[in-house]
């Protein structure tokens, strides 16, 4: 399967976006950017993968105005 770069950033904030997409059902993959991965530095650069057919909406769920930001909160 085709995958797309979804988010790219440090190993904290790809956590962050593979555990929300999971939530909502998305397989998502963190491929390691840096060689060798230092496992314990959480600033280190990764990218988070996910298939090219689930690409739209999970850039949808990831990206887009919130439902506070369109009510004016």
């Amino acid at each position: 399967m085709k995958k797309k770069i979804l988010f790219k950033g440090p190993a904290v904030k790809s956590e962050l976006v593979v555990l929300m997409l999971d939530k909502w059902g998305l397989a998502t993959e963190i491929e390691e950017l840096t060689e060798p991965p230092d496992e314990n530095d959480l600033d280190r650069d990764t990218q988070v993968l996910v298939g090219a057919a689930d690409y739209e909406r999970a850039h949808e769920i990831l990206y887009a105005e919130s439902e506070f930001d369109r009510a004016g909160f």
